[in-house]
């Protein structure tokens, strides 16, 4: 229990110390994923566990 009430005081002095600094944060761009891109990753995902599929079920 000793444990449990010092990590929650040193989490509530941490959250404090930071409050008087916080900044929002700045927006970064990321690369947009078209529908034909993703369309093809997942078709490419299918195709690999088939592929996987049928090798195991002609070994058996």
């Amino acid at each position: 229990m000793k444990t449990i009430l010092t990590a929650l005081a040193a989490t509530i002095a941490a959250t404090a110390s930071h409050a008087s600094n916080f900044q929002p944060p700045t927006t970064t761009s990321v690369p947009e994923i078209s529908a034909l891109e993703g369309t093809a990753a997942i078709a490419a995902l299918v195709a690999i566990v088939f592929l996987a599929w049928e090798r195991r079920r002609r070994a058996a």
